[in-house]
């Protein structure tokens, strides 16, 4: 402001300057007064005032310099002290301004000998540095005045400013000394006329002077133009025009000797570059001194030509010139060498405005290469404006430019920082946003810059440029021109080879820069086809020569071994890209072919080749079957439902979303770029190798970032990579490809496909086109671009998320080989031959990275958008749609475009077999399996529902799948060398062929692929057997392949040799011993199987040898299997092989010894192994009878060898705990032999043929279980397991010298009963052990069990009900209640007790029902008016009895007694008497029965005789028909005990005497007197029959009988307190299953559906899963089902009838889909809730595809049984169980079975699984171990431990009547206690009580009772003695308890009672 205001403001300044100006002129004052007011003038005139004073006053001012300058050299030459180079400095400044500002003046000649004479002497090389660089930029400044008037004198000089360069070597102008004369100087200046004005003698000299001095040249050149004030402010940009031109024919041609002028861009030589050497380059190297200044004009022109201008608004040019950033010059700074860097920092940028002679003397300083420079002033044009405009002026100019950087991408990498230069300027023109050069405009554009001259200035100036070349007015070159040129140049650096490690290391970093490059020229701006050509040929000559056929031993030290991994890269992204964008020719395709298939030594090219075929593949699946394989429709579902399940919330589609970054993005760093400015055209998105760090809509860009939430893929999921819009292509049908044919398909014959369709799916394989609603539209994506410079090597990084444009294309004809099989393939005949050669390709690409939402850094990403088209342009005719490889115009991917170049890169590497390195072979084959996995995924997903609402169609079109068969079928022709790719080759074949093939596979391959499945099964290699049964396995029989029975022998043979090794971890044997187990049961469906011998001879196998030679490897494997899971699958296969046997009744040869297996590996190690031993015996217990049949003594054995077991594996010492698995292992076992002791006869069982019996064992081992060991419990186990254990065809089996040893080193005491004294102290802990251990439990429960239901199970009830389901609550008639409720206790007729702390009884009393037809349970008895109910609660379950007193037959009413005797006696008249007294001689005379009586017939008075025993008979009839009954099983009951040990025979003999004697002397007495009337007792009459009031008095009765009331059972029955929390307890027990239950779903799945809704819509099912279902178990009808239901309602909502099937331990119900209702959604909602709930899911499938899991959706279904309907009649078994289940049997994944056996199996496979599920949960107990729990909760919390008084009175009327009143028994009156007074009280009382006068103890009343009132005093002394009775009576209670708690194990002690002493 203030320097805007000082223009008004006049001052004494404005005098003093004109004073001044005016004694400049004064000629009266002296020169050097003059020189100052000069000065004076200058520092206060603007420069357009200053020009015109001079202008005005030249003569004066030229004088007054002249004048000073003679002065100053004068004192120069005496003296050079700091003030007289001041005043050089000050005069040469007035020097400078008359050159400045009088250019008109001094252009025409003006003082010409006088300022050449002052040069001269400034140039004259004696002077110092700083006063010659001055005098050289006042010399360029004076030159470019004179231009064309400069004598000839000048422009020599103007040739030798610089020493030692070009005719400046000897500056013979400049320098005149002779060699003679080293002081004198000669030539135009004559020695002593011109010397140098400053000398600086010692001066230090830089190190290259002729740098230096060119540097400044450089400068000056440019920095001096715009300081000239010329009148005509254009002159500026003439000036440096001569300039220019003086340098470029001179200087140029002295820096580049081999520079051709020839050489033009706008006719560009596109010459391949060749190889070269460092030899070569050094025949033609300049000297050093020459190499730096090329150096610095290579950085000088860079600084021109990288230049980036940003208009404003208003089109003004902003002052900020940056001619390079830091960024952009050499962004890696660590690639730079030392000697790069110390040029740089001497180097001097052009630019400065340093227009003083004390500023410029600041530039050596100040210089900085990586500086920035503002130009303040503003001025029209700027130097850089000036210099590029003439540069980009003439075409002569733009062909130097190139040709310069030409040149410079020749250097030796000596000059590296020179290349970079270059590099750089390259990659700005092409990575900006805006062109910046006319030469990149293409000729069509009229948008010329305002930068350009038109054609009347460039006429104005056209005899300084190009001689009037009008032609030259046209400098537009086109972009596509100079990427040609730029891409050719650029190839230079490649070909050159590196000598030296430091070499080597720039010539890399300089070959990335290049490659980036070429990338973004590639992916970021549209070529036309011979700039795509070009951009091909080039590569190839890269790679070529880069890459050497063989590798180098040291890769790291040759170019092609540091850049083999980005070189391939670059050319396999460039050429996929160049395909979708023009039309490739087959020419290029086979050098393509040729070269890579040349350089397959390198691993690098095989890693590339892999990537780039996963990603096509990736395309081609989206393009062609509308998949995208980072999220295909069964991983999205399996994801969604893992999602639920951890209750996320998330958006699926989140995981998807990636930037719209693609192609590498490891190919550049973070930078901005535009977006192009027009929408018409978008840019395919590049492969990007590494992640962005930035994402921008780029600097300037107009056009916004598209809405991503408008952008979705082909799944629905937002897609940002694309936005869907309609295609006008709704007629295409899809790409077809015949499966047999291996080449290209015609592109014509595809175009016509397109249009027709095709309905023959025979003959469609590989392509699907998206629907027409689905075709994009192309649309412009922005990508950021990666410097490859930017890491440490090049960086491989991909992005792996696809994305995809649909279209609609077809591709052209390639001659790269493709896979196709050339024997066993036939090509159709209707096919055009494709040009390719005929050799098939087999490629494997290894997914490197997972189908994960995270993009894989290693992903090479191939952006699926389609360019470059307008979608107007596509209308609806296909023909119009055509892509450019058919022909057409359509850019990008589309289906046929996608298929094409697939097949086309699978055969870029020629034939695999041909590559030398095994390894890398191998590496291709590991690839092609890969691959081959990617495409069964695909085959997979195809025809998936979305919504599982519906089925959909099947695909019209598939995947390849038999592609690489030719291939494969050569590789295994190789030598023994590749044995890697040939194992590799194998598998992938079993992969390819053992799969259901969705068309019908040619009987040539097949039967190639049978040939090679013998060749290499029956060879000697073990390990092609090993790949050949680990990928063929058990699947190969179960598939519709013909013939497959040829290879069993194969198989079998192969197994056999897995088996015998030795090798555990290298070799299948899970897998052998499947397929061993899946032809388990072909012998029995297959009578004779037809198979191949090795020499390839057909023949039959006999059913039993082939079941011989199967079962005997299962024995084998079985018995010695060192792997602990293919043993358990051995272990089941026998299993199933003794179900097959034993269900068909073909009892084999190896059926004992198979059982005996399973015994011995009870005791295996392995417990996994020893459980599945134990399912599979419980699983044949169902066979018993059968058993029996064929091997009677087996059942009984197998009962046996698992007791011993069992016995085994209990620790022999009580403080050794088993482990979990181990007590998991036992339980199961004791399970096991309950099964077989209920399905076995009591016969067998009791039979005692060797030993005890059997039962005798199996409770001798349960007492074991519960006690522990004893002596003969130990021996006994011993005997019985040490034949198998011990034998030496077992391995792994548990030591028996281990247990023997350790039993043996125990106490005796320790083994069998411990001492009275330990008991006591464990006696507790035991038993909280036994409450808790699950083993004691089982045992205890089992006990019980075969007690309660040894042959009386199933009851007459059935299966369903093996517990009492009647209440204490029912049939009451006072009570009515449904339910325990706390009315039941002011019952008086209900009593509860706890017996032995282990059971729970109630006592009701109940009326009598004698009114039922028949009598009712009494049978018309005559009874009492009530009976006693007994209902038990113990560990197995509820029983209930019903105790009634019979008082005689029917026809004794109530009362007939009284009345009988009253008639006797003659009271009564008119009666029928009751015979009950009959007189002797009227008894009639009775036959004598002479038959004894049999053991099974029933003693009655008919059978009697005068000789029988009936008891006798009596205890033999109840021994034989009720052996349990027994005492000692096997000996009867009625058998004479033995003679006492004390009495032998004589004393016996005489005993019987005596008694004979007796019996006589009694009949004589009776016979002598029976006559006697005196001898009769007198007839008394009975006392009258009265009711019982006490509504207990029967279950009273009952309790005395049984004994509870003893004094012995005093401590083993108590009371139960009766509370809520009891009846809550009771209601729990009630409520819980006593035996396992089982639920499981079974599915049935008809063809074609493979949704929830068909699937759960089916009303019916086929008759072979009716079958099926009906094996299961039996039908029973839900409404009166009494069993465990499972859900199930009995209401018919969830249907009528369900499969039901139970075993005295087991329940199972089955949801059957096809047994409940259906018909509308609620329906299926209700089916859904019961067979999702399920754990285990049994499907049965007759679709043709594999049921998955997620069909029917639920969180539970751990595992699934699938059961698959073969051709054959087979069924085919799958287990698909989640990865935390264990293994469990009998049936396993790969299993095939036959009809009889599958719902057997199938129910034991379900029940397996269902247990090692719920064992697998946390906090899991089984139904008795929850039972035992709830038991124990009784015990602990509502036992009521009273003493016996209050115990008594409960039993005697467990609630009072109303009413009623109990007086207390006599107490001493010092004992007044209120009758609820406790025990403790009453304790207190009685203590004090002793210091009383009176000594009188009494039981104290209980509290249920009332007080009574007090008696009188004379009562006292008989109050005393019974109060001493009662205290004797109450000790011997305490006594009595005491010393039998001792003997009874309680949880704890009853309470005691008051001490009364």
């Amino acid at each position: 402001m203030s320097s805007a205001l000082a223009k008004f403001r006049k001052s004494n300044k404005d005098g003093d300057i004109k004073k001044a100006a005016q004694k400049v002129t004064d000629l009266k004052k002296d020169s050097l007064t003059r020189l100052k007011h000069l000065r004076t003038v200058l520092d206060n005139y603007e420069t357009s005032d200053a020009k015109k004073f001079f202008e005005d006053n030249y003569s004066h001012i030229y004088y007054i310099f002249f004048d000073n300058f003679v002065t100053v050299e004068s004192d120069l030459k005496q003296r050079a002290n700091k003030s007289h180079r001041e005043e050089l400095d000050n005069i040469l400044h007035i020097f400078e301004k008359i050159l400045l500002l009088l250019p008109e003046l001094i252009h025409k000649r003006w003082m010409f000998q006088c300022i050449n004479r002052i040069m001269m002497k400034l140039l004259h090389p004696g002077n110092g540095l700083k006063l010659r660089r001055d005098g050289m930029r006042l010399f360029l400044i004076w030159y470019q005045i004179l231009q064309d008037n400069a004598s000839e004198d000048c422009h020599k000089i103007f040739l030798q400013l610089v020493p030692q360069l070009g005719d400046g070597e000897n500056q013979d102008l400049l320098n005149g000394r002779m060699a003679t004369t080293p002081d004198t100087y000669g030539g135009i200046i004559s020695a002593g006329e011109i010397t140098p004005i400053l000398p600086i003698p010692g001066e230090k000299q830089p190190e290259n002077i002729t740098k230096f001095f060119f540097d400044a040249l450089l400068q000056f050149i440019v920095s001096e133009v715009i300081k000239i004030e010329w009148l005509n402010k254009d002159m500026r940009e003439v000036c440096f025009v001569f300039l220019f031109n003086k340098f470029k024919h001179s200087y140029l041609k002295w820096l580049l000797p081999d520079f051709d002028k020839t050489r033009t861009i706008y006719d560009p030589v596109l010459d391949l570059p060749q190889l070269r050497t460092t030899s070569d380059i050094l025949l033609s190297e300049p000297p050093e001194h020459i190499s730096d200044c090329r150096d610095s004009f290579i950085r000088w022109l860079t600084n021109f030509t990288v230049f980036s201008t940003n208009k404003k608004p208003d089109g003004d040019p902003l002052k900020g010139i940056s001619p390079m950033s830091e960024g952009d010059e050499d962004s890696s700074k660590s690639g730079m060498s030392s000697n790069d860097s110390k040029d740089e920092l001497t180097d001097q940028t052009p630019g400065s405005n340093a227009s003083t002679l004390s500023a410029s003397s600041q530039i050596m300083e100040k210089d900085s290469p990586n500086c920035s420079f503002s130009h303040e002033e503003h001025h029209s044009t700027s130097e850089y404006e000036i210099v590029r405009s003439v540069m980009y002026s003439t075409r002569e100019n733009i062909n130097i430019v190139h040709e310069i950087f030409r040149q410079a991408l020749l250097f030796n990498f000596n000059q590296a920082g020179a290349i970079r230069r270059v590099i750089t300027v390259y990659k700005e023109w092409f990575q900006e946003s805006a062109p910046n050069a006319s030469l990149q405009m293409s000729r069509d554009s009229g948008d010329l810059k305002s930068w350009l001259r038109n054609a009347s200035y460039l006429g104005a100036i056209q005899d300084l440029a190009d001689g009037g070349d009008l032609s030259q007015c046209d400098v537009r070159a086109g972009q596509q021109k100079l990427i040609q040129i730029c891409v050719t140049n650029l190839a230079n650096v490649f070909l050159l080879k590196a000598d030296g490690e430091a070499a080597l290391t720039e010539q890399v970093d300089i070959c990335k820069r290049v490659l980036n490059i070429y990338r973004h020229m590639v992916t970021k701006i549209n070529l036309d086809q011979k700039t795509w050509e070009q951009i091909l040929r080039v590569l190839l000559c890269i790679t070529s020569g880069v890459q050497s056929p063989q590798p180098p031993d040291n890769r790291q030290r040759c170019l092609g071994g540091q850049l083999a991994l980005p070189i391939f890269q670059t050319l396999i992204v460039t050429w996929i890209w160049a395909n979708l964008k023009v039309y490739v020719s087959v020419e290029l395709w086979d050098q393509f072919l040729h070269v890579l298939s040349s350089l397959t030594s390198w691993p690098e090219l095989i890693k590339e080749w892999a990537k780039t075929m996963n990603t096509i593949t990736k395309t081609l699946a989206r393009q062609v079957y509308n998949l995208d394989l980072t999220d295909l429709p069964l991983e999205r579902l399996s994801e969604q439902k893992e999602k639920r399940r951890r209750g996320k919330s998330q958006d699926t589609t989140q995981k998807y979303k990636q930037d719209d970054h693609s192609f590498s993005r490891a190919w550049s760093k973070s930078e901005s770029v535009d977006r192009p400015a027009t929408g018409s055209q978008s840019q395919p998105i590049a492969f990007e190798r590494s992640q962005s760090k930035y994402k921008s809509d780029g600097a300037g860009g107009s056009k916004s970032r598209p809405d991503l939430s408008k952008q979705r893929s082909l799944s629905g999921t937002p897609s940002p990579s694309h936005s869907r819009s309609a295609s006008a292509s709704s007629d295409l049908a899809g790409l077809v490809r015949s499966n047999s044919e291996g080449n290209l398909a015609d592109p014509a014959q595809l175009a016509e496909r397109l249009k027709q369709g095709s309905s023959n799916r025979d003959d469609q394989e590989v392509a699907s086109l998206a629907s027409p609603a689905e075709t994009p539209c192309s649309e412009t994506s922005l990508h950021d671009v990666v410097d490859i410079s930017t890491a440490s090597s090049f960086s491989s990084d991909r992005s792996e998320n696809d994305r995809s444009d649909a279209g609609t294309v077809v591709n052209r004809r390639s001659r790269s080989p493709s896979p196709s099989s050339s024997s066993a393939h036939y090509r159709a005949s209707t096919r055009t031959p494709s040009p390719t050669p005929s050799s098939e390709l087999g490629v494997d690409i290894t997914c490197q990275h997972k189908d994960s939402p995270t993009p894989d850094r290693d992903s090479l990403h191939i952006e699926m958008v389609a360019s470059n088209v307008d979608q107007s342009k596509v209308g609806g005719s296909l023909e119009e749609a055509r892509s450019v490889m058919a022909g057409g115009s359509y850019q990008g991917w589309l289906p046929d475009v996608s298929v094409i170049l697939w097949r086309r890169m699978l055969g870029a590497l020629g034939d695999v077999n041909k590559i030398e390195d095994p390894a890398i072979h191998a590496s291709v084959f590991e690839h092609l399996c890969d691959l081959q996995e990617t495409l069964i995924r695909m085959r997979e997903n195809l025809g998936v529902t979305l919504d599982n609402q519906s089925s959909p169609s099947p695909p019209e079109f598939i995947p390849p799948q038999t592609i690489f068969s030719s291939w494969l079928f050569e590789c295994l022709t190789l030598s023994y060398r590749y044995k890697k790719g040939k194992l590799l080759a194998y598998q992938l074949l079993c992969q390819m062929m053992v799969r259901e093939p969705d068309v019908p596979l040619q009987p040539d391959l097949l039967a190639k692929f049978y040939q090679v499945l013998h060749q290499g099964l029956t060879s000697q290699d073990q390990d092609v057997k090993n790949v050949l049964v680990k990928y063929g396995s058990a699947r190969i029989f179960s598939t519709s392949l013909p013939g497959t029975s040829l290879l069993i022998l194969d198989f079998i043979s192969a197994c056999e040799s897995i088996i015998n090794s030795v090798d555990i971890k290298q070799t299948p044997r899970l897998e052998a011993i499947t397929i061993l187990g899946s032809l388990v049961c072909y012998p029995n469906h297959y009578k004779d199987t037809p198979a191949l011998h090795v020499d390839m001879e057909r023949s039959t196998i006999k059913t039993d040898v082939f079941k011989d030679h199967v079962v005997n490897l299962l024995l084998k494997a079985g018995k010695r299997e060192p792997a602990g899971l293919a043993r358990c699958i051995a272990v089941s296969s026998l299993g199933i092989f003794l179900y097959e046997e034993i269900t068909h009744g073909t009892l084999h040869t190896k059926f004992v010894e198979a059982v005996n297996v399973l015994l011995a590996t009870l005791g295996c190690k392995e417990r996994c192994v020893a459980k599945t031993s134990s399912d599979m015996l419980t699983l044949l217990c169902d066979h018993v009878d059968k058993f029996l049949d064929f091997h009677p003594d087996l059942p009984i054995r197998i009962v046996n060898v698992i007791c011993a077991t069992i016995c085994m594996l209990i620790p022999t010492n009580g403080s050794q705990s088993l482990m979990v698995e181990e007590k998991k292992l036992i339980v199961s076992m004791i399970h096991c032999v309950v099964e077989w002791c209920l399905k076995i006869p009591i016969n067998s069982l009791l039979e005692t043929k060797y030993d005890k019996g059997c039962l005798h064992n199996v409770f001798e081992m349960m007492n074991v279980a519960l006690s522990g060991h004893t002596v003969s419990s130990l021996e006994t186990s011993y005997r019985c397991v040490a034949e198998l254990w011990q034998d030496s065809e077992y391995e792994n089996l548990r030591n028996l010298s281990n247990i023997t040893r350790m039993s043996s080193s125990d106490s005796t005491s320790s083994i069998s009963s411990n001492s009275e004294k330990n008991k006591r102290t464990t006696k507790d802990t035991n038993d909280r052990k036994l409450n808790t251990d699950p083993v004691k439990l089982a045992a205890r429960l089992m006990i019980n069990h075969l007690i309660n239901y040894l042959c009386h199970f199933p009851m007459g009830i059935g299966a369903s009900r093996l517990s009492s389901s009647v209440s204490e609550c029912q049939d009451m008639s006072d009570l009515v209640m449904e339910d325990l409720k706390p009315e039941l206790f002011t019952a008086p007729n209900v009593q509860f007790f706890v017996l032995n702390q282990r059971t729970l009884v109630s006592f009701i009393e109940l009326p009598a029902l004698t009114d039922l037809p028949a009598g009712g349970v009494t049978a018309g008895l005559t009874t009492a008016h009530t009976v006693c109910r007994v209902v038990m609660r113990d560990l197995t379950g509820k029983y209930c009895w019903e105790s009634s007193v019979l008082y005689g037959p029917p026809w004794c009413p109530k009362g007939s007694y009284f009345e009988n005797a009253k008639t006797l006696h003659g009271l009564s008249k008119g009666v029928d008497l009751e015979p009950l007294i009959v007189k002797e001689d009227i008894e009639p005379t009775r036959a004598v029965v002479t038959r004894r009586r049999t053991a099974s017939e029933l003693p009655c008075f008919d059978n009697k005789d005068e000789q029988s025993d009936n008891l006798f008979d009596l205890l033999g009839y109840v021994g034989s028909t009720s052996p349990e009954c027994l005492l000692i099983p096997g000996v009867p009951l009625n058998i004479e005990g033995p003679i006492p040990e004390d009495l032998n025979e004589s004393a016996e003999t005489m005993m019987k005497d005596m008694v004979l004697c007796q019996k006589n002397a009694e009949l004589e007495y009776f016979n002598k007197h029976k006559n006697d009337a005196s001898m009769l007792a007198k007839p008394q009459m009975p006392a009258e029959i009265q009711d019982p009031i006490s509504p207990f008095q029967m279950c009273r009765m009952l309790v005395d009988q049984l004994g509870f009331l003893s004094w012995e059972k005093r401590c083993h029955f108590d009371l139960l307190k009766k509370s809520d929390k009891l009846l809550r307890e009771l209601k729990n027990m009630d409520a819980q299953k006593c035996r396992e239950t089982h639920k499981f779903a079974v599915i049935y799945v008809a063809e074609g559906q493979e949704d929830k809704n068909s699937i759960l819509s089916n009303p019916g099912s086929s008759s072979s899963f009716e079958h099926f279902v009906a094996g299961l178990g039996w039908e029973v009808d839900l409404e009166i089902h009494k069993g465990f239901l499972g859900g199930l309602r009995q209401n018919k909502s969830t249907g009528d009838t369900a499969p039901y099937y139970a075993t005295s331990t087991c329940e199972i119900i089955y949801h059957v889909s096809t047994r409940m209702p259906v018909g509308n959604e609620e329906s299926i909602h209700n089916k859904m809730k019961h067979l999702g709930n399920d754990e285990v899911h049994i499907v049965w499938s007759e679709h043709t595809r594999d049921y998955r899991r997620g069909i029917i959706p639920t969180e539970f279904a751990d595992v699934l049984i699938i059961i698959y309907p073969l051709n054959s009649g087979l069924y085919r078994i799958h287990i698909d169980r989640k990865p935390e289940v264990p293994l469990f049997g009998p049936l396993f994944n790969g299993a095939i079975v036959d009809y009889k056996v599958l719902p057997g199996l199938v129910r034991a496979t379900a029940v397996n699984a269902s247990r090692v599920i719920r064992a697998d949960k946390q906090f899991y107990h089984t139904y008795f171990e929850e039972r035992a729990l709830c038991l124990d909760s009784v015990m602990q919390n509502h036992v009521d431990k009273t003493i016996f008084e209050n115990f008594a009175a409960d039993v005697f009327a467990p609630v009072l009547p109303p009413n009623s009143t109990i007086v207390e028994s006599p107490s001493d009156s010092s004992l007044n206690l209120p009758s609820s007074s406790s025990q403790t009280e009453i304790a207190a009382n009685n203590n004090n009580s002793k210091t009383s006068s009176v000594d009188t103890q009494v039981s104290p009343t209980p509290s249920r009772q009332s007080r009574g009132a007090s008696e009188s005093s004379d009562k006292s002394s008989s109050q005393h003695g019974e109060s001493t009775f009662m205290r004797t009576a109450r000790r011997l209670s305490m006594k009595n308890r005491k010393s039998s708690a001792s003997r009874v194990s309680h949880v704890s002690s009853p309470p005691s009672s008051p001490k009364f002493s």
